[in-house]
């Protein structure tokens, strides 16, 4: 999971436009539940094509909550973030109706993400097989939407002051309460303040099941990939720090080459690139560190292009 600008998109006119199918809608939800016995409403606003469009301009066309990449290959789930028709464990609750059709309550969400399932779940210190042999656990969003606040109940209440502990990552950066240790499996923890694990890292772990068998083992190959293309750029530097003329330059293209591929890798449109950004940032960085050492040594030898040569490999680094 990775912050996100909403701002960066327009909100789509259908639920924007005094006329468009969310205000229109609206209007009829707010007849609707005046009847304090009514049962659900049927929503459909926020399926409008705009909007579906303004979720894949806005996350790439990835999973809010963990970045798998998923509009390829089967429907995104626009997921209210405040559940519209109802909050497990609420029985009184009738969900946040009134949001129903807001572009700030919406996200796009992978099945999994944002539907309860059974799931496998890997822990701290397990390997592949141990995953495999555990017993699945119920995960995914639903209708859970826990708070630390007082619960708005209707178009009056006061979002802000719920504290919501699931991670809204166009609210807050999710940097912030996740942490991606070394471990046999790329799997994520809640960040500690001191003794205690982070209150949103740890409820937005569990909801999502940000940790379950399958992502887990899709964010490891993305890992190991990453891993295999640092290990080359580190070799290319290496030799060329004892090369010279045209073998010096043929391994600093080589290098270039391979921090592009990494940087491509890291971008904030490709799936997982949060988890890769934590595992390379500091490897990355004492690679530039290395680079820029050995440019300055050879900075007077005409073997060595100028420096905007090789401003591919300082880009690929600095990202």
């Amino acid at each position: 999971m990775r912050r996100v600008d909403r701002e960066r998109v327009a909100p789509p006119a259908s639920l924007t436009a005094a006329d468009g199918a969310g205000p229109r809608e609206l209007k009829r939800a707010r007849g609707h539940y005046r009847d304090k016995n009514a049962a659900g409403f049927a929503f459909a606003a926020y399926k409008g094509a705009d909007v579906a469009e303004a979720m894949r301009a806005l996350f790439g066309g990835k999973c809010a909550y963990c970045e798998s990449f998923h509009s390829a290959s089967s429907p995104t789930d626009v997921e209210h973030y405040r559940p519209k028709g109802g909050v497990e464990g609420e029985a009184g609750h009738r969900g946040y109706w009134w949001l129903a059709a807001d572009w700030r309550n919406l996200l796009p969400s992978c099945a999994l993400c944002n539907r309860r399932n059974g799931l496998r779940i890997a822990q701290p210190g397990m390997a592949g097989a141990d995953v495999a042999a555990s017993k699945p656990v119920t995960v995914g969003k639903g209708n859970l939407f826990p708070i630390r606040g007082r619960r708005a109940t209707g178009p009056r209440g006061d979002c802000e002051a719920e504290d919501p502990l699931l991670i809204d990552p166009t609210r807050r950066d999710p940097a912030a309460h996740l942490d991606w240790p070394q471990d046999k499996l790329s799997l994520v923890t809640p960040r500690f303040l001191g003794r205690d694990p982070d209150p949103y890292g740890r409820a937005t772990i569990d909801i999502l099941g940000l940790n379950r068998q399958d992502l887990v083992e899709a964010r490891t190959r993305h890992l190991d990939a990453a891993r295999v293309l640092l290990a080359n750029a580190e070799f290319a530097l290496t030799v060329a720090s004892v090369l010279s003329g045209d073998a010096l330059q043929e391994s600093l293209r080589r290098f270039d080459e391979t921090m592009a591929l990494l940087s491509g890798m890291c971008a904030p449109d490709r799936p997982y690139s949060a988890m890769l950004e934590a595992h390379l940032k500091q490897r990355l960085s004492d690679l530039l560190a290395q680079y820029r050492a050995l440019r300055a040594q050879r900075r007077s030898e005409a073997s060595v292009p100028a420096a905007g040569e090789r401003e591919l490999a300082e880009d690929a680094m600095d990202a």
